[in-house]
């Protein structure tokens, strides 16, 4: 006669369990998202475009001019402030973090002619999704289902189970 002997099958729903709990509210991983997309719209401003897949247009004389004229030598698509701090920073009232979802961009009531162009002003794409985002996006929620939140002392401990 055979015996088949399991072990740990109370860690085992324990695991499920805990990997249930944290498919209800993702709101680590969405932080890390929106920090991502912080440090991206930074590199979009200080390369005038070229992280968001190409450079803005130059201003025109005309413009650039007055705009030395009234503000300084300020860098393309930086005028107040506003709109850079905004995407810069991602703290506006329009962004939001939930349990399941979140919303990033700017409610600058300007920044839709400056993204879409019009027929006075190219387009120059400010608010974009970065190249690999959406795939280091899904690591990242791969791995907060498995692991928990990084910096946890769960997450220290499963991680540590998994390289034993």
């Amino acid at each position: 006669m055979s015996r088949i002997e399991v072990k740990g099958v109370l860690k085992t729903k324990a695991y499920f369990k805990s990997i249930h709990r944290r498919a209800l509210n993702f709101s680590s991983v969405l932080r890390w998202a929106r920090d991502d997309i912080k440090k991206a719209n930074r590199a979009n401003f200080a390369t005038l475009g070229v992280a968001s897949g190409k450079a803005w247009n130059a201003l025109d004389t005309e413009y650039q001019s007055w705009k030395i004229e009234h503000y300084g030598a300020l860098p393309t698509m930086i005028r107040s402030g506003d709109l850079y701090r905004q995407l810069t920073t991602l703290s506006g009232r329009v962004n939001h973090i939930g349990l399941k979802s979140a919303q990033f961009g700017t409610d600058q009531d300007y920044a839709r002619f400056h993204q879409l162009g019009t027929r006075f002003m190219p387009a120059r794409k400010i608010v974009f999704v970065p190249k690999h985002f959406a795939h280091e996006l899904g690591v990242k929620v791969g791995e907060y289902l498995v692991y928990g939140a990084p910096g946890t002392a769960e997450y220290k401990k499963l991680k540590a189970a998994v390289f034993d």
